[in-house]
């Protein structure tokens, strides 16, 4: 009995040790999927790659020739990656593009989902934009690689807008950037630019991965590498040390954001929570204030920023014709009320271009205006004009206006630190004491001569933490404001305008529901709110 048992053991270890081959494991794809022999072109059998996310590391799933199966990652590759019609620039999938794949759908969902909220409003007008044009929709899925569609975003290089033009470039094209505007951040005028720029890689290398390298790169640095390695492919290209990096990495974040874009719903994302924008233009003639057009025609003054957000101050520019974007079904009615106005009305502000050294006391007087208030718009700390700049000079009225602090607030000038010079102290002395170079210093205060430096002259002082912390939006309290029997209670704080605002009404419907002579409120006043 005992050899018997002996003999049965060692027989199921031998059969136990017998390999499996490979046929004896098969995979049954989804039914839903393409079948292989029903493609016109055969593809390569997919090489699946290691899932490596947290929940897999906990369970464990047998390996197979070292790769794991995802059933869902065959669906997504076979179903819309080969065969969509929707790729006007055909998919090639390779390591770094399943990186990014994987980097925004399992890594960083919440970033590709802030993405396609953003673009949804502008992405049909691109989309019409390109099309227009000549050049493939796709293109649209750009914008999420270069700036996550933000119209206001600035690269640490200078970069800006959108499409992320420089400055130079943004030239060539058209795209004015002055004191008043910066074309680049116009959502329209950006994406024209970008079309034109774009069709012109394309004509000069062929191809439109080479084409979107160059949009990244420059047009010189792909040709030269396409010359020097004697290729015309960009993939082969970026296994040469010719290309940066960040190029080498731009064209699959391209294709992985186009992939996802087109499939969001198949990878886990919900649909845009935006609407496209709806506007309509009018041509302007005379510089306007934002704070007003947004009072006349019933809609808040973020509404209209966001649909001009080339405009750096909310004044239309003063010496050019502008065409304004309003909300859409306001033209008729806005057109009517600007024909009946004055320029003083629209304005609420005269505008003074300031030269260095000039003093505010001598502003004031010439326009007849107050010193005091002429400061508080400009966010002025020193009676002196420490360089050349534009000045705001308010009208009489305007300081009563119940949108005047707002508008302080946005065109509010940066007020550098400045040091007062006392006697014995030299630039460097004084550049010393506030941690910057000489040459720091001389940049800082133009014109100035080191050596000629008096007792009671000022210099400018200010670091690069200085401007930041002046770049840095006021953040408001959002306060939820409460009727009680069609009235409310006014808070510490309050102004008109943000009532009118939270209430859906305007300034001019409170004043003259209520009575009021000015636009000034004090704690504890109800106002009746139609």
């Amino acid at each position: 009995m005992r050899r018997f048992i002996v003999f049965v053991s060692v027989a199921f270890v031998l059969f136990a040790c017998v390999p499996i081959k490979k046929t004896q494991i098969s995979y049954v794809p989804n039914t839903q999927a393409p079948q292989m022999e029903e493609m016109s072109e055969k593809p390569k059998p997919a090489k699946i790659i290691k899932d490596f996310s947290l929940e897999n590391l906990k369970y464990p799933s047998p390996a197979i020739n070292e790769y794991l199966f995802d059933e869902k990652e065959l669906f997504l590759n076979y179903q819309y990656i080969v065969k969509s019609k929707e790729y006007d620039i055909p998919p090639v999938i390779t390591p770094r593009v399943r990186y990014y794949l994987n980097m925004y759908t399992k890594r960083y969902p919440n970033t590709f989902q802030n993405y396609l909220d953003r673009s949804n409003k502008y992405i049909y007008l691109v989309k019409d934009i390109l099309r227009r044009e000549g050049l493939p929709a796709q293109l649209a899925i750009l914008p999420f690689a270069e700036s996550g569609y933000e119209t206001d975003a600035y690269s640490p290089v200078g970069a800006g807008g959108m499409w992320q033009f420089m400055p130079s470039t943004g030239n060539i094209y058209g795209l004015d950037i002055n004191y008043w505007i910066d074309e680049r951040r116009d959502f329209e005028k950006a994406t024209i630019a970008a079309a034109k720029h774009l069709k012109h890689l394309y004509e000069n290398l062929g191809d439109w991965y080479l084409a979107i390298a160059a949009y990244n790169a420059g047009f010189y640095k792909v040709y030269s590498g396409l010359k020097k390695y004697k290729t015309t492919d960009f993939f082969e290209l970026a296994k040469k040390r010719h290309l940066k990096v960040e190029t080498k990495d731009y064209v699959p974040k391209f294709i992985a954001l186009s992939i996802i874009y087109y499939n969001y719903l198949e990878y886990g994302f919900e649909p845009p929570s935006t609407s496209p924008l709806l506007y309509e233009k009018i041509n302007l003639k005379q510089p306007v204030n934002l704070y007003v057009i947004a009072d006349m025609i019933n809609t808040d003054i973020d509404t209209l920023k966001e649909l001009n957000p080339d405009l750096k101050k909310p004044i239309t520019p003063p010496n050019d014709e502008y065409s304004l974007k309003i909300p859409y079904g306001t033209k008729s009615y806005l057109s009517e009320k600007i024909a009946k106005m004055s320029p003083k009305e629209l304005l609420k502000v005269k505008i003074y271009k300031a030269k260095q050294g000039e003093y505010v006391e001598k502003i004031a007087k010439k326009f007849n205006s107050d010193k005091n208030d002429i400061m508080k718009v400009n966010g002025l700390k020193y009676s002196r004009i420490l360089y050349n700049t534009y000045l705001f000079i308010p009208e009489k009225d305007f300081m009563k206006q119940a949108y005047a602090q707002d508008f302080i607030d946005d065109v509010k000038i940066y007020a550098p630190r400045v040091h007062i010079v006392k006697s014995g102290e030299s630039l460097y002395t004084i550049a010393h004491k506030y941690g910057l170079s000489l040459y720091d210093v001389i940049k800082l205060n133009k014109g100035i001569n080191p050596r000629l430096i008096r007792p009671g002259q000022p210099v400018i002082v200010s670091n690069d933490e200085d401007k930041k912390t002046a770049r840095k939006k006021k953040k408001t309290n959002v306060v939820k404001r409460k009727l009680l029997d069609g009235k409310y209670t006014v808070q510490t704080g309050d102004t008109l305008w943000d009532i009118a605002k939270e209430f859906n009404t305007s300034v001019e419907k409170l004043m003259k529901i209520n009575n009021l002579e000015t636009a000034e409120l004090h704690p504890g006043k109800k106002l009746t709110i139609n």
